[in-house]
């Protein structure tokens, strides 16, 4: 083994001399000659019937070359990892504002501009509903009357898309085998059933026992709004069809293989026929993950006959992108006159918008899966409603459901603990899951951490379930919060292929993209360490869908797949350099060791570096594929939080002063790269708990730029204290795990609880706004 291991050293970003000269390429970089500029006119009503479309006026201006409707598409629907049920340009009816109705193109963007403003569109408006229990009730209008025609993303020979997720524990009736519990969709709910999307039921042990046996009840309802993921680069696409058909797209795509597969389906073209090419992500957050803009790219490409370019405007992403969903939480607990939990009945309504298309992978959040908790409840209820409504469809957005899920729980499980009179603490301490523990699911835990992050808070934060000691200025009331929680860790498919190159150099070819997370650095430290060798030998290049196969980037699932395949990468380019070795020396191969980056001939003990091996090659380079397919298994990472707050009692504005984090770890391979993941994803946290709220107005999304949509600068941002805890197994290379989705869903609980302890207000809905506060305590009779 080499002297010097790379695991564990914050080496600088592969991509990041790129980036920091301008060189990277972003989809609003590819500029292709004729080139036209392409949008969309969008619906103005929630809900619609489309009478007529007159695009006379539009084509009559000259530089527009085309305006294609749905009703030039195929009458297809589409989706992403849930239901079908969207068309890419509307047909026939609108569901929400800002839904495609027509695309254009034209020479440029002023003429572009003008031409959508010119397309006379005629509407029969329709009743519209924007509340998911309002929704439901029997007098809400049906919004999609064909529902139980809907095709599964899961159904038959697409059952491959499940991507490996949790397999035990599921019942027999669910559509989707691979979940714990019982899924209902087109398939199997019943027909009486009135805009669900879909539905996702648990249960362990027994809920009504569980409530008999309590000494005490508590309940609590919790909200959280619309949230844009706000990453700096809008979408876009730029699509060219060439002389041999063949159609190249550049797009700004989580999902570089999932968009040629929809491509092909959708249009009935062979995926040979498509290639989407490699470019720079402006972040995603799991928001760019959609294949519509694509599909309808292509097909004004088509009709145009010329290639066209597609850039958002950021109004765009806020009205028609993939936002976090609203949720409204219902929970209820039993509890024992020690403090032990005994029942815990838990249901969110997800406001899933007018479409489950961009829904995350079951139609519902794995998130709901934290509806109870991290803790050894032996009685749990879970129900999950995604509810269609006449709003932006939502879709992923880091930690999916498991933000709006730890909100509501921990913010329940303090007011308990402090009802009770039990330090809050040492209330989780008693409750939390333990090895030979099951979670809500029923699914055994390996190596769990819950108590080893609670103490490591209790040594970091000098724990004391206490006011701090009140400052001088008599407005400000001072208050700590506490919040923990569990994430698992996502699974996938990857490929990644590694070519000696005649220099002796390493390429290493990787199909995931680069969303801003600095995988490609973890990739070459990864085989870096495995060959041992130096970094610096090996050079990555991103591939589109003419390279290794990748499933896409989301579900924190870059250490774990991501790190296998590279790790299967390293581990079979040493087989095949002794392969060639032994065919050069004519010697068995037995008799051939890679020793660190060289091959040693152990009949003469002759050593053969990389750049002789490259060049003792008559038959092609040396080359290797490595392959890593996993689903999620019974390691989980568990993390927790402590808010210092101080609110100003006049105004009710919160000032975080300290927040203080832990999580559980094994080993780290870039310690840069693991905290700024963390250091991220707090400051989203941040965000939705004090001030994002993408607001609507019967339908309308009132907050269209980021002028309206305030999202955390250096100044709202405070200080951070983070420690690890030692966990023993991951499911990674080294046995590492993953971090990208962890963070962000322990802030809001821990600063609510804070505003709770410093104040007595008990706030139940996001954004912890100062006016939300400042009701509070008039409410309480306060200061």
């Amino acid at each position: 083994m080499t002297t010097r291991s790379v695991i564990g050293k914050s080496l600088r970003r592969a991509e990041g001399a790129s980036k920091v000269t301008g060189a990277a390429t972003y989809t609003a970089d590819v500029v292709l000659p004729d080139a036209l500029w392409a949008g969309f006119v969008r619906s103005p009503y929630p809900h619609a019937r489309i009478l007529r479309i007159d695009a006379s006026r539009a084509l009559a201006l000259p530089g527009v070359k085309v305006v294609v409707t749905g009703q030039d598409l195929p009458k297809t629907l589409v989706g992403v990892y849930s239901l079908k049920d969207k068309y890419p340009i509307a047909v026939n009816v609108v569901r929400y504002v800002g839904e495609r109705v027509a695309g254009v193109a034209a020479v440029d963007q002023d003429t572009l501009e003008e031409a959508l403003g010119l397309v006379e569109v005629e509407y029969e408006q329709l009743p519209a509903v924007f509340d998911p229990l309002e929704a439901l009730k029997p007098e809400a209008p049906v919004l999609h009357p064909d529902y139980f025609s809907y095709r599964s993303a899961f159904d038959g020979e697409d059952v491959q898309d499940s991507n490996m997720e949790t397999q035990t524990n599921t019942t027999s009736e669910s559509v989707l085998p691979f979940m714990p519990g019982t899924v209902y969709g087109p398939r199997n709910l019943d027909s009486s059933v009135k805009n669900i999307q879909t539905i996702w039921r648990l249960n362990k042990g027994d809920i009504d026992a569980g409530f008999a046996e309590a000494d005490r009840v508590f309940e609590g309802t919790y909200t959280t709004p619309i949230i844009s993921q706000a990453y700096l680069e809008p979408g876009g696409v730029v699509v060219d069809i060439d002389g041999d058909g063949v159609v190249h797209i550049w797009t700004s795509s989580q999902l570089t293989f999932q968009v040629r597969r929809s491509l092909s389906q959708f249009a009935d073209l062979p995926e040979e026929g498509i290639m989407v090419h490699p470019v720079n992500l402006g972040g995603s957050f799991g928001g760019k993950m959609l294949a519509e803009q694509s599909l309808c790219g292509y097909y004004i490409a088509k009709a145009a006959g010329q290639p066209i370019r597609i850039i958002e405007k950021f109004q765009e992403v806020l009205i028609d992108g993939a936002p976090r969903h609203a949720s409204i939480v219902q929970l209820r607990a039993g509890v024992k006159n020690d403090g032990r939990l005994c029942a815990w009945d838990a249901k969110i309504y997800f406001n899933g918008g007018a479409y489950t298309g961009r829904t995350p992978l079951n139609g519902n959040m794995n998130g709901t899966l934290r509806l109870a908790g991290s803790y050894r409840t032996p009685n749990v209820r879970i129900e999950s409603d995604v509810v269609y409504t006449n709003l932006v469809p939502g879709g992923y957005y880091r930690s999916p459901g498991g933000v709006q899920a730890l909100f509501a729980v921990e913010s329940l499980i303090d007011e308990i603990a402090t009802s009770m009179g039990i330090d809050r603490l040492e209330f989780r301490l008693m409750n939390a899951v333990r090895p030979g523990d099951t979670l809500a699911t029923d699914q055994a835990l390996e190596d769990p951490r819950a108590v080893e992050v609670l103490e490591e808070l209790r040594r970091l934060t000098d724990w004391k379930d206490s006011k701090p000691s009140e400052p001088g200025a008599s407005n400000l009331a001072i208050g700590r919060g506490l919040a923990c929680g569990h994430r698992h860790i996502g699974g996938g498919e990857c490929h990644m292929r590694m070519r000696l190159e005649p220099d002796g150099t390493l390429l290493l070819m990787s199909g995931v993209a680069d969303t801003g997370t600095g995988a490609h650095t973890m990739h070459r430290q990864i085989v870096a360490e495995i060959l041992e060798v130096d970094p610096d030998l090996i050079r990555v290049r991103v591939t589109g869908t003419d390279g290794p196969y990748d499933e896409g980037v989301r579900a924190s699932r870059g250490a774990h797949v991501e790190g296998q395949a590279a790790a299967a990468t390293a581990n079979n380019f040493m087989v095949a350099s002794v392969h060639q070795a032994a065919e050069h020396w004519g010697v068995p191969e037995g008799r051939v060791q890679w020793r660190s980056g060289s091959l040693m001939n152990l009949e003469t003990e002759t050593l053969m570096n990389l750049a002789d091996l490259a060049g003792s090659s008559s038959d092609g380079p040396v080359e290797a594929e490595g392959r890593y397919r996993g689903g999620i298994g019974d390691v989980y990472d568990f993390q927790g939080m402590v808010a210092d707050v101080a609110v100003d009692t006049e105004t009710g504005q919160v000032h975080v002063q300290q927040l203080y984090y832990t999580h559980d770890v094994t080993k780290i391979i870039n310690p840069i790269l693991h905290d700024g993941q963390l250091h991220g994803a707090i400051i989203q946290g941040i965000g939705h708990t004090l001030m994002e709220d993408v607001v609507t107005d019967e339908g309308t999304v009132v907050t269209q730029h980021l002028g309206d949509y305030k999202i955390p600068n250096v100044l709202d941002i405070p200080s951070l204290t983070m420690t690890h805890v030692e966990a023993a197994v991951g499911p990674g290379p080294f046995n590492i795990k993953g971090v990208s989705e962890l963070g962000i869903g322990m802030v809001a609980p821990a600063i609510a609880n804070a505003i709770f302890n410093a104040t007595g207000v008990r706030v139940k809905s996001l954004p912890l706004l100062g006016e939300r506060v400042l009701v509070g305590l008039r409410e309480k009779g306060g200061s």
